[in-house]
């Protein structure tokens, strides 16, 4: 990494990572909660629909936000079951049906059955892609959520991770302990992966959990105990 990239990643994360960055991002729907638990089933159904069309997808989590508003918030409309009398057929968004938001909740109301939080699925001290894969079982079968051992960068759930972990931040919430901001990778998608193949970050052919190692890896080099900060600086950065 060059001088000049790393003052530019500086830079750019610096202009990225701030209260306004929150209304244009699904990270604004779990901000209107005051309550951790709430925070969190927001916060991990909006990262799983957050795909494709952001004008598109943010309407759609703004539609299902007040369903569960309706119920009483995220968490009660989750272990309420009221999930129960939405409809299973149709269309919900782009390769998503409304039993696929179905399934997820009645996933999610399992495992708030026997635990007060996801959080209590990631062991500490346990390689995190581990952890990921253990995490991802709970799903296993859920359209939207990749199959344990999966190559795929799984770019929705790290970055639902980010969202949980990072202390100090204007936008993500840092109300889980038992990942360190040290341990978490950045998460990629296809914007992501372009910028910093531009930045010589990554030799890698394609977006997958090896290229997000290596470009956290590279993040660390300026971030050491945040990389995920990488993040923000790639996803604003004027270098192509």
């Amino acid at each position: 990494m060059t001088d000049e990239t790393r003052k530019e990643l500086v830079q750019s994360a610096a202009r990225c990572e701030c209260a306004a960055f929150i209304d244009g991002d699904p990270i604004r729907f779990p901000h209107r909660y005051k309550d951790r638990r709430d925070i969190e089933v927001s916060a991990f159904i909006s990262a799983w629909m957050a795909y494709g069309s952001r004008k598109v997808f943010l309407g759609v989590l703004e539609r299902l936000h007040k369903t569960m508003d309706a119920a009483g918030g995220p968490y009660l409309f989750i272990v309420s079951e009221s999930w129960r009398y939405l409809s299973n057929e149709g269309c919900l968004y782009r390769f998503y049906k409304w039993a696929d938001f179905v399934a997820l909740c009645q996933r999610l109301a399992g495992i708030y059955s026997r635990m007060n939080s996801l959080e209590e699925l990631f062991v500490p001290g346990e390689p995190l892609e581990k952890v990921v894969f253990m995490f991802c079982s709970e799903f296993e079968g859920v359209n939207g959520i990749p199959v344990p051992g999966s190559t795929s960068a799984n770019k929705r759930l790290y970055m639902f991770l980010r969202w949980m972990v990072r202390k100090g931040s204007p936008v993500d919430f840092g109300i889980w302990t038992r990942i360190t901001p040290a341990q978490l990778l950045v998460p990629v998608d296809t914007h992501v992966y372009t910028v910093a193949k531009s930045l010589g970050l990554t030799s890698r052919c394609s977006a997958d959990l090896k290229t997000s190692i290596e470009i956290t890896g590279e993040m660390a080099r300026i971030w050491p105990d945040d990389p995920a900060r990488g993040d923000f600086a790639l996803y604003g950065s004027q270098v192509m």
